[in-house]
This record gives C-alpha cells, structure tokens and sequence, in this order.
C-alpha cells in the first residue's frame, strides 16, 4: 500500500487488510476476555473448593461437638444416677432401722438421725446444684448488682460460718483497714466464698482456715481469699478441679458442681478464680474482682 501514487483508490480490499487494525484489536480484546474468564473459572473453582473444605471441617466439628455433648449427657446421667442413689439408699436405709429395728439404744438412734438428715442435706444440695446448672445452661441466673461493703460482706461470711466451724479448725480472718466497695450481687458473692471455705473444712482435719483480702490498687482490684491447711491437691488435680463433676476425692460428699458454677458467677461479677495449692500443705483459691476505695 506504501507503493501505490497518492490518492489512489483500491477495489475490493480484502477484509483482513481493509480492517487488519480492527481484528487485531479485537483478537487482543477477545484474548484477554478468554485469559479473564479462564483465571474468574480457577478463582471460582478454588473459592468453592475452599468453600467445601469449610464446610466440612464444620460439620466435623459439629460431630465432634454433638458426639462430645452425648457423652457429656451420659456421664451426667450416671453421674447422677450415683450421687442420687447413695444419699436415698442412706436414708432409706436408715429410717428403715429405726421403724423395724426395737432394740435401739438412744445414742444408735440419734446417729441414725444425724445421718438421715445429713444425707437429706446433701441430696437437697445436689438438686440447688442441679437447678442452678441447668439455671447457667439456659442463661437464666439472675444477678442484682449493687455497691456493697467489702468488710462488712465479709465480716457478716465470718460470723456465720465462725458458729459452724468443727471444734479441731480454728477459723481466722485478715481483713485490711481500707474500706473498699465492690460493684455486685450480694447472694451470689457470697455464694462463692461459702464454697471456698465449706471446701475448706471438707478437706481439713486440723489447723486453720483462713479467709481474707488483699487490696491491689494499681490494679484496681480486690483478692478475695480462703486458704486451709488441709490435704491440698496435686497439679493434675488442679488442672481439673473447676471441670463439672470432678472429685479429687471420690468418696468425699458433694457432686462436684460447686467450684464450676462459682467459675461462672466470678464471670459474670467481670472477675476470675484462681487456685494455689500443695498436696499433704493445703490449698489456697481466690476471688479476684474490681473495687474501688470507700
């Protein structure tokens, strides 16, 4: 075409070349919308493969959740079933002596009492334990927050549980001179430290029990004690105490609950539970939640 005169006119120019730019734009166009559509197939391919792959790994998830929640269901169950049937066998037991059994001496008569109502406690225990699980699963515990006295919360926890305390205890308190007001619910609190310290004398022959706090105040913060010196626990043992249903002491009264549900309250009251202990020394679990000075 650079050859011919200027101004000349052509006939019949073929298509290729009367359009060559045209078809090469549009080849390059039609080049990159296949590169385009080739790599939007492989992004979609991977993106669902990727997807699937959650997808499964959720469902094996909710396998294992559902097959970890059957187990849990039957433990309970048997769990349960035991706890249930040893204070009713004892107290079945025992009310049947006193009705068919005529030559009962005073003092067999009132140990059969005393352990039809210890019995009758422990069983009234496991089923509050049980309604207050059942309370924590379905998100219905209630909490009344408010602003209370620490010393005098702990001094009314002192007296009551001083009265109770086995002769072979002594039951001491360190309570500091700063007055501190902390920001929750008054039963519930006390629901807590009453379990410190009734697992305390459960596992405490001799000694002392100590209940106490200290004030952190950079922290802002309040930890609230109760130390014993009991027979303490090993560190396997610690790693599972606050688990639901775990005894270190299988044949110890109790269901194994109380320290499960007190982890739950210490969270709702924006705190935490910690636990020190030696075997054959004591243990020492604590309360740690925020205050503020009077």
């Amino acid at each position: 075409l650079d050859d011919l005169p200027q101004g000349s006119v052509i006939y019949n120019m073929p298509l290729e070349v009367r359009y060559r730019n045209y078809i090469i734009a549009g080849g390059i166009l039609l080049a990159i919308a296949v590169v385009y559509i080739i790599l939007h197939l492989i992004y979609m391919y991977r993106r669902e493969s990727e997807r699937k792959k959650q997808v499964q790994l959720r469902l094996v998830e909710e396998k294992e959740r559902a097959e970890e929640a059957n187990k849990m269901k039957s433990a309970f169950l048997a769990n349960m079933s035991h706890e249930i049937r040893t204070p009713l066998n004892a107290i079945v037991g025992f009310t049947n002596l006193l009705q068919d059994e005529q030559d009962l001496s005073n003092e067999e008569k009132d140990l059969f009492r005393d352990t039809i109502n210890k019995n009758s406690n422990l069983l009234l225990k496991l089923i509050n334990d049980i309604l207050e699980l059942s309370r924590i699963e379905s998100g219905r515990m209630s909490f009344t927050f408010d602003d209370c006295s620490l010393n005098e919360l702990l001094e009314e926890i002192y007296q009551t549980h001083h009265l109770l305390m086995p002769s072979n205890i002594r039951f001491l308190k360190e309570f500091q001179e700063t007055e501190l007001v902390i920001h929750v619910d008054r039963f519930r609190f006390t629901q807590v430290i009453t379990n410190f310290i009734n697992n305390a004398v459960k596992f405490t022959s001799k000694g002392h029990i100590l209940l106490g706090y200290i004030y952190k105040k950079e922290e802002k913060e309040v930890h609230i004690f109760v130390e014993d010196t009991g027979k303490g626990m090993s560190e396997e043992n610690q790693k599972k105490v606050f688990e639901r249903f775990f005894k270190a002491d299988e044949f110890a009264q109790g269901t194994g609950l109380g320290l499960a549900i007190c982890q739950t309250i210490a969270e709702r009251l924006n705190g935490r539970i910690t636990l020190s202990s030696q075997e054959g020394k004591g243990s020492r679990f604590t309360l740690i939640i925020p205050c503020r000075p009077k």
